[in-house]
C-alpha cells in the first residue's frame, strides 16, 4: 500500500508541474495585453493661404499722357487723381514707386516739382475723376506722402522733383501710402506736378511708369 501511495503522489506531482507552467504563462500573457487607455482627437484640420489683390480705376492708362502734357511752359501745372481698390483678404502695405520705361527720357526730371497726396478713403463704387473734379477729398489735415504741399503751391518744396521721386524705384524703396490697409479699403491719391521757371527746361522730356504694389504684412 505504501508503494502505491508513493507512486500516486509522484504521478500527481509530475502532472502538476506542466499545469502550473501553463497557468503561469496564461497569467503572464494576460497581464502584458491588458491595460487602461484613453485618447482624444482633433479632426478636420486644414490650411489655406490668403490673397493680396490690388486694382485701380484708370483701366491701366497713363495718368499723365504725352498728348496732353506737351508744349509745357514754366509754371504749367496739373493734378491727376486715382482710386486704388484693395480687395485681398489679409492686411497689406501699399507702396508707390517710379520706374523708367525702356528708351524713356529723364531730362525734364529735375525741372518737375512733384507731390503725392493721399485723400479720404471712399467706397469701391465711388467715381474718382482722373482730373480730380470728383471723388477726391483732401483730409482735414492734408496728408502729403511726397512734398510738403501740392506741387503748384508757392510754398511747396522745390527740391521734391521727379528726380527725387524716381529714387523710389522699387517696393523696398517705395513711397509708403501709410499704415497697412485692411481688406475692402479703397484709397484715393492725387499726384501733381509743376514745371519750374528755369530756362534750362527747354526741349526736355521725361517718361515714367508709376507702379502701386501691395504686400501682406
Amino acid at each position: 500500500m505504501r508503494v502505491s501511495l508513493r507512486r500516486g503522489r509522484r504521478s500527481v506531482l509530475a502532472g502538476a508541474v506542466p499545469v502550473g507552467l501553463v497557468l503561469s504563462m496564461a497569467l503572464t500573457w494576460s497581464s502584458t495585453h491588458a491595460a487602461f487607455s484613453a485618447s482624444t482627437a482633433n479632426p478636420g484640420n486644414s490650411w489655406q493661404t490668403g490673397s493680396v489683390v490690388l486694382a485701380d480705376n484708370d483701366s491701366n492708362t497713363a495718368l499723365f499722357q504725352s498728348t496732353v502734357e506737351t508744349g509745357l511752359v514754366p509754371g504749367a501745372a496739373r493734378s491727376r487723381c486715382i482710386r486704388l481698390d484693395y480687395t485681398g483678404d489679409v492686411a497689406a502695405d501699399i507702396r508707390m514707386y517710379v520706374g523708367t520705361p525702356a528708351g524713356g527720357a529723364t531730362t525734364l526730371d529735375n525741372f518737375l516739382v512733384m507731390s503725392v497726396e493721399r485723400g479720404q478713403n471712399v467706397s469701391a463704387s465711388t467715381p474718382v475723376a482722373a482730373d480730380c473734379t470728383a471723388g477726391f477729398t483732401a483730409n482735414a489735415t492734408p496728408t502729403f506722402l511726397f512734398n510738403t504741399r501740392q506741387a503748384n503751391d508757392a510754398l511747396a518744396d522745390q527740391a521734391a522733383t521727379l528726380t527725387s521721386l524716381r529714387t523710389r524705384a522699387d517696393y523696398a524703396t517705395g513711397l509708403s501710402l501709410g499704415a497697412p490697409v485692411a481688406p475692402g479699403v479703397s484709397l484715393t491719391l492725387r499726384i501733381s506736378y509743376l514745371v519750374k521757371d528755369d530756362n534750362n527746361a527747354q526741349r526736355t522730356r521725361s517718361d515714367a511708369t508709376i507702379t502701386w504694389e501691395a504686400r501682406n504684412t
